[in-house]
């Protein structure tokens, strides 16, 4: 969709407008490979493959920008700029992107200065989700992983977005402001010293790179990199910007927008797709026990309606933001009767 609008595609064969809105789901920063000699439409950088193929290249954002290293300057709402044919906008990124899809710079110029928005864009992290997950899933072990799998999924806060969406492009209702991590704001920031000293979580700041690649000449030649930032965590290692939902203000765990890969499988380099999930101890006892830094359950929560209580005000700030609808913060308050919001196990 990034590149639809980037190659003029929202303008018809009579100059008119073809879509009105555009609702972007976890692109981060990348594009396709497309409209290119030999293109192969959806072969994309990842941290195992594809790593020179020129999808994942200037402009990032959507703001015209110049390239401090090959002095272009560009944005994906030019061509629809010039057309008078930009549709409004919403982007949302799960934490996954800013690890492995350089989401970093949808808010950044290529030095890593902070840059703002167009006013017809707003921008969305899920906070602590990966890339995916199925509405089912809970936390498991998976071979190629070191970490437990972050089961996270998206479908709530995606649900009031759809429909602060339909209201901004039927009604002229201006949808909740961005949610995303900024340089401005310091909730975006270099890899180095991101998280506490949490037992098992192994943090080494491994994400993938962005590179502004030569594909004139065979091989490929890295010409040079841009500046990745990452969100910012708090003590118990989940992001403080973006969208919050009550499993990550109210927390039973951390949960990470990534997850290194186990032994025999490229040990400690990203594991694509994937966040982590690291539960907290039950007990001060137990969590000194492990030397870990986070609070345990008992001492965030004294009882389960101390808990309960807690989803229920998280989940009502959200409605009121518009940011969840009432349907979804009555089910979310029902999973943590059940203590299942957290989805740590079944």
């Amino acid at each position: 969709m990034r590149d639809y609008l980037y190659l003029g595609f929202n303008q018809d064969e009579a100059g008119r407008q073809v879509f009105d809105a555009m609702l972007a789901h976890i692109p981060g920063t990348r594009r396709t490979f497309t409209n290119a000699r030999f293109a192969q439409p959806g072969r994309n950088p990842t941290p195992h493959g594809d790593r020179l193929y020129p999808a994942d290249q200037f402009p990032f954002t959507y703001a015209v920008t110049e390239d401090h290293l090959s002095g272009r300057r560009d944005g994906l709402l030019l061509r629809c700029r010039v057309s008078n044919t930009c549709p409004r906008i919403m982007q949302t990124d799960s934490e996954y992107e800013f690890w492995g899809a350089r989401a970093s710079l949808l808010v950044t110029d290529t030095r890593g200065n902070h840059i703002d928005l167009p006013p017809e864009v707003r921008a969305y992290l899920m906070t602590g989700h990966p890339h995916y997950a199925a509405a089912q899933a809970v936390a498991a072990p998976i071979d190629r992983c070191a970490l437990p799998v972050n089961p996270l999924q998206a479908g709530g806060p995606m649900r009031a977005l759809l429909a602060a969406l339909e209201a901004w492009m039927r009604d002229g209702v201006e949808p909740p402001a961005s949610r995303y991590p900024m340089r401005r704001d310091g909730t975006l920031q270099p890899a180095a010293g991101l998280y506490p000293a949490i037992p098992a979580l192994g943090y080494r700041g491994t994400h993938g790179p962005a590179q502004w690649v030569d594909n004139t000449v065979v091989p490929p030649v890295v010409k040079g990199e841009y500046p990745v930032l990452l969100p910012r965590v708090d003590a118990d290692g989940n992001a403080i910007a973006g969208l919050r939902s009550p499993v990550i203000e109210v927390p039973k765990a951390t949960y990470t927008g990534w997850n290194p890969r186990a032994e025999g499988f490229a040990a400690g380099a990203l594991c694509t797709n994937t966040g982590a999930v690291l539960p907290f101890a039950a007990t001060r006892a137990d969590r000194e026990a492990a030397g870990d830094p986070r609070p345990s359950l008992a001492e965030r929560y004294a009882t389960p309606t101390a808990y309960r209580d807690a989803v229920q005000a998280a989940a009502a700030r959200l409605v009121a933001e518009r940011l969840l609808l009432p349907a979804d913060a009555r089910a979310m308050l029902a999973a943590a009767e059940a203590d299942t919001l957290a989805r740590l196990h079944r």
